[in-house]
């Protein structure tokens, strides 16, 4: 450009001092304006230093006055795909083209502007024009990553799905298409990617490192997660943090022991690691314990592992990012079946929460000020991780999609991983629907910005997030229902929404929030789909069968079953556990200790882990006696077996958790079904056992009475009483 600038502008360009140049090519455009070839220098060091909105204005002054000029449409190109102007970077790329058709940077400019652009067919067209050299696949692979910086994941994925279709050896092509559609949160495909690229380049930690994360995030439990969690920890033999995630996937994937070991070693090597010590005491390494003493003494090392958080200064230390962790970690899920209603344990449990909360945070996030609620139409919020078909749905869908539109504006907050069809209704019926597996900050910013009347929380104890965001009040009524029906023991949670049916009249006192009860059973549960199976043909030896997971089969369950099958020597009984194998097995060995003290064939038993659905109906239906549990009685499970018109004995207990049986036999007025102790509950197992015929009639009338528990539209109209009316409660209330 020695026609048109100054030797020192030409000097300061060759040395590098692009400051200097910048300066100098600015004042000789005061004395030269009409100079294509000073804007176009002009644009291009605009460009180096990063400012591309200046440079495309000063690109369009070099193409006013050339609308030839190649380089400035290059140039124009390249700074509106910097400025995130694709359509702009389309018109100059596409006037690039049509120029200089045989220009390679022109097609790959263009495809990367329509790209942007989501206009994919055309932009692949661009690119098949020029190969699969190998760096036009380097260069896409670029793309991926301009892609994702943009948190454009369509675009991400339409370039990273082309490299793996032309190169589909390479294992930076599988992570790039594992990176796009995770940020998509399409997690299947971006376990499938990932997964892919793992194997094509087993040694490669940071491919691993992303497939961890991905599982993590889907929260799909199961062997995958530690599977390659363990291929992690023997990348890094020496990693406590590799150590600590195959602990949590173990704890995902319900291999309890093993992740209780997982978390000792952590310990061996650093006995304050908090994390691993919140881990160790919220988790029974056998869901149903090995003996009464080993339970009792899980509950007080939760005791004595709670008072150390709570004594924890809130200024230690590294607290700040072991809070975090801990938050992410596992939720207050087996202290709800324990005895009793242990509201202090909540109540303190909760709060330390809060406090983790703050460290983590630095308190970020305080409780919502007050505000009057809406005096028309109200907003209500829903939170679950639990909206696909699940029992929470089965309790609670049918009464929420109930609402009516006029009276209620639903905004639901979907923070699990899952979708079929009950996550479909939700989202048909919501005013506002929003889902992914984000942050609890990000979901925090949206419960406040969605500026609520009522929220609810549908399962706490089920979730992690979920349990975070109780912590805090984002509206001004706050209520809990019941996935587990224990309290939240969480201070901002106002309400808790009973069975009436279900509560025992001290009911009260089981709860941190205000006790509301809905009628009946609370719930308006819809009606099955399973067809009633035929009755099983009697014969000599009746098949009991219990349906309850492996939390609420404790060790003071074993006599009973004992003694029972002690009575009735031909009779088998089933256990459903909803466990692994090997926790199965555990509590196979406890049961057998007990049997031998009845003299008891331990073949008579089976324990079963988990199994399809279509085992577990074929299973109800092939039960000749149900036998609950007492302290957690079956909820759902007693629903599906009254609707195949199977008998089911319960013994009530002291919280609604253990009433649930009680409540629905109740309706039915079956109160043959229903023991007063565990005498009793022997007594009646032992007599409906052997009596086919009381067996016959009580099938009868179950079939004549059970429709009663199903479609209670009254409990649906009930809920929308309570949410239209509900009120700020008195601050004392709940105290």
């Amino acid at each position: 450009m020695s026609d048109q600038s100054s030797a020192p502008l030409q000097q300061a360009l060759a040395r590098g001092d692009l400051g200097t140049a910048e300066r100098l090519c600015r004042q000789a455009l005061d004395h030269k304006p009409a100079q294509a070839r000073l804007h176009l220098l002009l644009g291009q060091l605009l460009r180096r230093r990063g400012a591309a909105a200046e440079a495309i204005s000063a690109l369009k002054h070099a193409l006013a006055l050339d609308s030839d000029d190649a380089n400035a449409l290059r140039e124009l190109a390249m700074a509106a795909l910097e400025a995130a102007q694709p359509a702009q970077a389309e018109a100059a790329a596409r006037r690039l083209r049509q120029r200089l058709p045989n220009d390679a940077q022109a097609a790959f400019l263009l495809g990367h502007a329509l790209g942007l652009l989501h206009r994919f067919a055309e932009a692949q067209d661009q690119f098949a024009a020029l190969g699969q050299a190998a760096a036009l696949l380097q260069a896409r692979l670029g793309l991926v990553s301009d892609a994702l910086a943009r948190q454009d994941a369509a675009a991400a994925r339409f370039h990273a799905q082309a490299l793996v279709e032309a190169q589909p050896l390479a294992a930076a092509h599988w992570d790039a298409l594992g990176q796009a559609a995770a940020a998509a949160q399409d997690w299947n495909a971006a376990a499938a990617a990932l997964r892919e690229a793992t194997r094509l380049a087993p040694q490669e930690l940071p491919l691993w490192q992303r497939r961890a994360a991905v599982l993590d995030a889907w929260r799909q439990g199961g062997d995958e997660p530690v599977a390659v969690s363990e291929h992690l920890l023997r990348l890094q033999p020496d990693s406590l943090d590799a150590l600590q995630q195959l602990g949590l996937a173990q704890i995902g994937a319900q291999q309890t022991a093993a992740a209780i070991a997982s978390f000792d070693r952590i310990l061996a090597r650093n006995p304050a690691h908090l994390l691993a010590r919140w881990v160790r005491f919220h988790t029974p390494a056998l869901p149903c314990f090995e003996s009464a003493a080993q339970r009792a003494q899980w509950l007080q090392d939760w005791r004595d592992g709670l008072a150390e958080f709570e004594t924890l200064p809130p200024r230690q230390p590294g607290l700040a990012e072991a809070a975090q962790q801990i938050l992410g970690s596992v939720p207050n899920f087996a202290l709800a079946y324990q005895d009793g209603a242990q509201l202090d344990l909540h109540r303190r449990h909760a709060a330390v929460v809060r406090r983790l909360l703050d460290a983590a945070t630095d308190r970020a996030f305080t409780d919502l000020a007050p505000r009057a609620l809406r005096q028309g139409r109200r907003r209500i919020g829903l939170v679950s991780s639990c909206l696909h078909q699940h029992s929470v749905t089965r309790a609670w869908a049918e009464a929420l999609l109930d609402l009516p539109r006029d009276a209620f504006e639903l905004c639901v907050f979907h923070t699990g991983t899952r979708d079929d069809t009950m996550v479909q209704r939700f989202r048909s019926r919501a005013d506002r629907y929003v889902a992914g597996a984000d942050s609890f900050l990000r979901w925090t910013q949206r419960l406040r910005e969605a500026e609520l009347d009522v929220l609810i929380f549908l399962d706490l104890g089920l979730d992690v997030t979920n349990q975070c965001l109780a912590a805090l009040r984002h509206a001004p009524v706050q209520v809990a229902t019941w996935a587990h029906p224990v309290t939240s023991g969480a201070a901002a949670i106002d309400y808790f929404l009973g069975a009436a049916a279900a509560e025992p009249p001290d009911a009260e006192t089981h709860y941190s929030e205000i006790l509301h009860r809905l009628p009946r059973l609370g719930g308006c549960f819809a009606r099955p789909v399973q067809a009633v199976v035929p009755a099983p043909a009697e014969s000599s030896s009746a098949q009991l069968l219990c349906l309850q997971n492996l939390y609420k089969l404790q060790p003071q369950h074993d006599a009973l079953f004992g003694a029972i099958l002690a009575q009735l020597p031909q009779a088998r009984l089933d256990f459903l556990t909803a466990a692994t194998a090997q926790q199965a097995a555990g509590f196979e060995q406890r049961l057998h200790r007990s049997l031998d003290a009845f003299a008891v064939d331990p073949a008579r038993i089976r324990v079963r882990p988990v199994v399809s659905a279509a085992e577990y109906h074929a299973a109800i239906g092939s039960a000749d006696l149900l036998l609950d549990t007492w302290g957690f009685s079956g909820g759902i499970t007693t629903l599906d077996a009254l609707w195949q018109e199977r008998p089911w004995l319960t013994l009530p207990g002291e919280c609604m958790r253990g009433r649930q049986s009680y409540a629905m036999l109740r309706q039915l007025d079956l109160p043959e079904l229903v023991a007063d102790s565990a005498d009793d509950y022997v007594r009646r197992a032992v007599a409906l056992a052997g009596d086919a015929a009381q067996r016959a009639a009580l099938r009868s009338l179950i079939a004549e009475r059970k429709h009663d528990l199903f479609e209670d539209r009254g409990v649906s109209l009930a809920l929308a009483e309570f949410l239209r009316t509900v009120q700020i409660p008195a601050a004392a209330s709940h105290a």
